[in-house]
């Protein structure tokens, strides 16, 4: 087995900060990684595992969709502000 190093000890900052930049670069440590079974189609844990993460990441990519989505239309309702004081 490997060492474990202190960095590899700390909170998943995917669950502390969940709207910070980077987050797409993240690894899993290797502890978490070992194939006990040797067979990691058969290891229900991991599987359980990668199913919640892109469930995660799924969730992630929706927030990030209707924010863009709401600030494309403030954008669009602040132009209209702007043109409506003009001409009043």
């Amino acid at each position: 087995y490997q060492e474990i190093q202190p960095s590899q000890l700390s909170v998943d900052q995917e669950v502390t900060e969940e709207n910070r930049y980077g987050q797409g670069s993240d690894r899993l440590a290797w502890f978490w990684r070992i194939d006990k079974s040797h067979d990691s189609h058969k290891d229900v844990w991991m599987n359980e595992f990668y199913r919640v993460n892109w469930l995660k990441a799924k969730a992630r990519w929706q927030r990030w969709e209707e924010e863009l989505s709401l600030v494309q239309h403030e954008m669009g309702w602040t132009v209209g502000w702007f043109k409506y004081k003009k001409i009043e």
